[in-house]
């Protein structure tokens, strides 16, 4: 069995920082065409989550989810897939109602697992305790049905990162993960952006397929497995590269070439704002492919502050409910009774 493995295209992104509404657009198709060209020639691809960046999307995003899920093997849930709401039918549930070969959890109650011969598949779930549980019967199951044949497990979660259990992240610890090395060969992992591994290469974060956003700019790789009964043949194939999609450019010197740079980071130093301005505007001007270009440039007495640097979100029940409803029907009947109820 030949597999082609990818995760976390995150269809329907759109960034508002550091780009233009013409390049903010350019993104998103980019996002689009990158997983298309992985899947167009591939034999069995595999999504392992976040086909989606939200869970809820227009038509137009929702096509392109289609056109990718329809001609995968199996898309895997993520949690941006996903809703913890048992009344919401998300993107990728429609996608599957429609027939696509979607693997998601039945019941937000209960673990769950699939396999596919050689693959054993968990997806989101909505609590760390019923992911767990659903990691270790996919184990015991694999372990019992498949002793001494070559199997993998494809999981859409954070590695060792213990605060995250939320319910809309999901964790492997390296505990659990040795335990689960017991019965796969390989733990591979979608979820996390930038690609890594771990156990001497038997756990394998795959990273995502595009950049999305400069903090999780990095080499973009495709996983190609042989899986035979006895054995595991894997290699990787590097789909965007950070030195030719990804560029610094220090500010007041001469601009390189920027043909083909997707990001661009301007930095330096600077004694008026004006003049940083001006050579953002440069910079615009000549990169032609350019998504996004982040002024880094440190200013006399101005403060930059990097908008997407990663640290903890921390939001109250409400904003949250009123994220997740966006673009749906209740929104706006949601809207109303948090007025009446502040009155």
């Amino acid at each position: 069995m030949r597999i082609t493995l990818f995760t976390d295209p995150h269809l329907g992104t759109r960034r508002a920082a550091h780009t233009t509404r013409d390049s903010s657009k350019k993104l998103t198709l980019s996002l689009f065409k990158q997983a298309w060209d992985i899947i167009e020639d591939a034999e069995n691809p595999v999504c392992l989550g976040d086909l989606f960046d939200r869970s809820q999307n227009s038509e137009d995003v929702l096509v392109q989810g289609y056109e990718i899920a329809s001609n995968c093997r199996w898309v895997l849930a993520g949690n941006h897939d996903e809703s913890n709401r048992a009344d919401t039918v998300t993107s990728l549930r429609a996608l599957q109602e429609m027939g696509c070969p979607v693997i998601s959890s039945p019941s937000l109650s209960a673990p769950y697992f699939f396999a596919d011969g050689p693959m054993y598949f968990v997806p989101h779930h909505a609590s760390q305790e019923l992911f767990e549980q659903a990691m270790l019967e996919a184990a015991s199951r694999a372990g019992s049905e498949r002793a001494g044949r070559a199997s993998v497990l494809m999981l859409h979660c954070n590695y060792d990162q213990p605060f995250a259990t939320e319910d809309d992240t999901l964790n492997l610890s390296p505990a659990v993960a040795q335990k689960l090395l017991e019965s796969f060969d390989y733990i591979f992992l979608g979820h996390e952006h930038k690609p890594s591994t771990h156990f001497d290469g038997r756990v394998v974060i795959l990273g995502n397929s595009h950049v999305t956003s400069y903090a999780d700019i990095s080499d973009k790789f495709s996983y190609q497995l042989e899986i035979t009964d006895d054995s595991i043949d894997l290699t990787k194939t590097r789909i965007w590269s950070k030195d030719e999609r990804f560029a610094s450019v220090m500010f007041g010197q001469e601009l390189p070439d920027l043909g083909g740079v997707q990001f661009i980071d301007v930095i330096g130093a600077a004694d008026e704002a004006v003049a940083v301005a001006d050579f953002m505007q440069m910079v615009w001007e000549n990169a032609p492919d350019a998504l996004a270009v982040r002024n880094s440039v440190s200013v006399a007495g101005v403060n930059v502050v990097d908008d997407e640097a990663e640290k903890p979100v921390v939001e109250d029940l409400r904003t949250r409910i009123s994220r997740e409803l966006d673009g749906t029907d209740l929104a706006d009947l949601f809207s109303e009774l948090a007025k009446e109820v502040a009155v």
